[in-house]
């Protein structure tokens, strides 16, 4: 029997509860000790549920009791962990860039823009907010972690500050680290591995490994099974799907005509992730596309570009900067088909009957790639190493590259979708143990009670600016 600290908060998404509750009842039924070590006092902003009062007059209930009566239930324990303005322990001086690093990342996808402006008296407010509270978590999770010394530490994801902070602490006094987080590959599920999910090179290098025991045909199985729950409009791993309905088709196109379908990616967080995702030399990927679209053209291939559907979620700052870079597409190019965010076009209707596929890192060139499509890629993705995909990186590779269409072996990118579906285990508990509505699509009248929580008018105003944005983004039209 080993000794497990799981640490726990409540962040962005509230299936955490869902989660960590299952990853206590699978390590209890192995015979495990289990601890849940809550850093959730070690938060900037309040994230949990609304006021209980509100949520009586919205008509809902919450049952706040219940995770800590279900842990208990387990035979595992639930310790709290307060900020102790006593406490000095500070990350080693090597490591804290680290901890910057995460701040970066957490705070792009906070203010959901690509950059960041200090000129914002806010955005230095979370900062320096962010980096206080990092120092204290990880100060009390090392006083916690030295004295009860546990054998393995599971923290979530690893990506944001308190993560990383977790992480370090951990390591620093010697402690092995897993991490976990909700299932990405299948529905109800959550992720439980050696990895940090966002390290491409490091979960890339442990697929065939990892994978091994697998036969070709399970492997393909598994893959395939992936694909049609994603492209399924109920789909529980893709929210997109459910939206998306018939696919117009360019006007006046030959059947016989080639035809390049690219796909936007919306992923500004990676930009703060560190080296090993920052190996391009673009300014935007509509640079790279500008430059395919230039090469396809006189090549006489139909130009068709897909817009993510989360630009929907951006700021209007990040919002009008990337239509303006596509309009200038379209006047470059007048024969350009665009299928913006908001558009009920398929996705996989339009990979489908591509003939080239150009990407950033979207899910979709990966999903591509599975059905046979040739797929260039301009940007570090999290399986670059392991399916049969181009990258080009800066200018020089488009300019080299022949840009011929080549005969595909998705035989990879199924192996690479059988390393995250293995990893992936059963949620025992749902939302509905911890209250009367989804909060993964709360109704309107519960987002609004978000707003009454114990949060800076700051956060409240930023809460309000982005509804406000998703609106008028979703509302667009050209």
């Amino acid at each position: 029997m080993s000794r497990i600290a799981v640490v726990h908060y409540i962040g962005a998404t509230q299936k955490s509860r869902s989660v960590v509750a299952s990853l206590a009842a699978d390590f209890r039924q192995q015979a495990h000790d289990v601890t849940v070590l809550d850093i959730g006092r070690f938060g900037t902003v309040f994230q949990d549920f609304p006021p209980e009062w509100a949520v009586r007059v919205a008509g809902h209930a919450t049952y706040r009791q219940r995770f800590t009566e279900v842990i208990k239930s387990l035979g595992a324990d639930l310790t709290v962990l307060d900020p102790d303005q006593t406490l000095t322990i500070t990350p080693p001086e090597s490591r804290q860039a680290e901890g910057l690093q995460a701040i970066e990342s957490e705070l792009l996808t906070y203010f959901r823009q690509e950059t960041l402006s200090d000129d914002e008296r806010y955005v230095r407010w979370m900062r320096k907010n962010l980096t206080q509270q990092a120092l204290a978590c990880y100060s009390a999770l090392h006083r916690w972690l030295s004295r009860n010394g546990p054998d393995l530490v599971v923290i979530p994801n690893g990506r944001t500050s308190r993560q990383k902070m977790a992480r370090i602490a951990a390591e620093d006094l010697g402690i092995a680290v897993r991490f976990y987080e909700n299932g990405r590959a299948t529905k109800d599920s959550y992720y439980l591995g050696t990895t940090q999910p966002h390290d491409r090179v490091a979960s890339q290098a442990e697929v065939d490994t990892l994978t091994s025991d697998l036969s070709t045909s399970e492997i393909s199985a598994l893959a395939q099974s992936w694909l049609a729950e994603r492209m399924n409009p109920t789909s529980g791993t893709n929210t997109f799907s459910s939206g998306w309905g018939d696919t117009p088709q360019p006007k006046d196109a030959a059947k016989s005509q080639q035809r390049a379908v690219f796909f936007s990616s919306s992923a500004d967080e990676f930009l703060a992730f560190g080296a090993m995702w920052n190996i391009d030399q673009w300014s935007s990927q509509f640079q790279a596309f500008d430059m395919f679209m230039e090469r396809l053209s006189d090549k006489g291939v139909d130009l068709i570009l897909r817009i993510h559907p989360n630009l929907s979620g951006k700021s209007q700052k990040y919002f009008r900067a990337t239509v303006a870079e596509i309009k200038g597409l379209k006047k470059k190019y007048p024969g350009l088909l665009i299928h913006w965010h908001n558009s009920p076009a398929n996705s996989y209707d339009l990979a489908q009957s591509a003939d080239y596929v150009i990407a950033e890192r979207s899910t979709i060139a990966l999903e591509a790639n599975l059905m046979g499509k040739p797929v260039w890629i301009n940007q570090a993705a999290q399986w670059d190493q392991i399916a049969d995909v181009r990258q080009v990186l800066q200018p020089s590779d488009i300019e080299t590259d022949d840009l011929t269409p080549w005969s595909v072996d998705a035989s990879r990118a199924e192996r690479f979708i059988a390393y995250w579906v293995i990893q992936e285990q059963p949620l025992h508990y749902s939302w509905r143990e911890w209250s009367s509505w989804n909060p993964e699509a709360a109704p309107v009248a519960m987002k609004l009670a978000s707003l009454l929580g114990k949060n800076p008018l700051s956060h409240k105003r930023h809460l309000l600016s982005l509804e406000w944005a998703r609106w008028r983004n979703n509302h667009f039209t050209v």
